[in-house]
């Protein structure tokens, strides 16, 4: 399917970036351009309205890289899940990110795609969104006019993902403490995309669950979290009972959303699996 005229933009500094998005009509922002085009010839199909402008954002140096210091992790929003897998820096609560990045697609898919664009794309069955609310991580954008806003994962995929910013980069604090628990299913052994996932961090403070966070995503709404599963968790010790326990602690309305009986199935062995690699961590 041919794309309707478009104009392609390819800036090389933020700054330039900033101006050509403020003052373009109707544009669009490409990251990696693994989701642009279909997006683009999906509006076709469907008879709306496509963009007259598209910005790239490959060439911007200055939205490129991931470095670490005491304190924190950052992750420019142009940074491929390649770089991202590749990177030294992920120790500690940043290492399941390792995983996560494995788990994105192809290898080729891989060399394209950024973190940016797997966060902004507002699909809902990317990967990098339920764990980067359970790693409590910031997402910073850049407005139209230069301002400034931070945001904290959770905050953003409660308000469905929507931004007309740019955004920047990514921020998670350091917690060498923290135990963390990652389970994901894919849709079919033909098409590597998730049918589920969840992420589960905790801090185990003699021996019992504190500090949990348990973030979800059903891959039909928005990632989220369940705080009626972490308020059961927190307090609780890490005994060989607590994760059959805990399946009678779930919030229904995010594992039922949409769901067959296999999908929920497989949300409480995920879910019984994390908790139990987490005891196993505790000892």
């Amino acid at each position: 399917m041919l794309l309707n005229p478009l104009k392609f933009h390819a800036p090389q500094t933020l700054e330039e970036t900033i101006k050509l998005y403020g003052s373009l009509p109707n544009v669009k922002l490409q990251a990696g351009g693994t989701f642009l085009l279909n997006s683009l010839k999906l509006l076709k199909r469907n008879g709306a309205k496509t963009p007259e402008n598209v910005i790239s954002l490959n060439r911007v140096k200055d939205l490129k890289g991931i470095k670490a210091d005491p304190q924190m992790l950052t992750i420019q929003s142009m940074t491929t899940i390649t770089e991202i897998f590749e990177s030294p820096l992920l120790t500690d609560n940043f290492a399941v990110l390792h995983t996560v990045c494995r788990n994105i697609s192809t290898t080729p898919i891989r060399n394209m795609a950024t973190v940016g664009g797997n966060l902004t794309c507002r699909y809902t069955w990317t990967e990098m969104p339920a764990v980067m609310i359970g790693l409590e991580a910031t997402l910073h954008f850049l407005g139209k006019d230069g301002t400034k806003e931070a945001l904290p994962a959770e905050e953003f995929f409660k308000g469905g993902a929507k931004t007309d910013k740019i955004l920047t980069h990514v921020t998670i604090k350091k917690d060498p403490t923290a135990a963390i628990a990652y389970q994901r299913v894919k849709k079919t052994i033909h098409v590597d995309i998730p049918l589920l996932s969840l992420l589960i961090k905790t801090n185990f403070k003699n021996n019992r669950f504190t500090n949990t966070r348990v973030s979800i995503n059903n891959c039909v709404a928005f990632a989220q979290r369940d705080k009626q599963l972490e308020d059961f968790l927190n307090d609780k010790p890490a005994s060989a009972t607590i994760a059959q326990e805990a399946l009678d602690h779930l919030e229904k309305t995010i594992y039922d959303t949409r769901g067959t009986d296999y999908k929920k199935h497989m949300f409480r062995v995920c879910i019984k699996n994390a908790l139990n690699e987490l005891i196993k961590k505790s000892r």
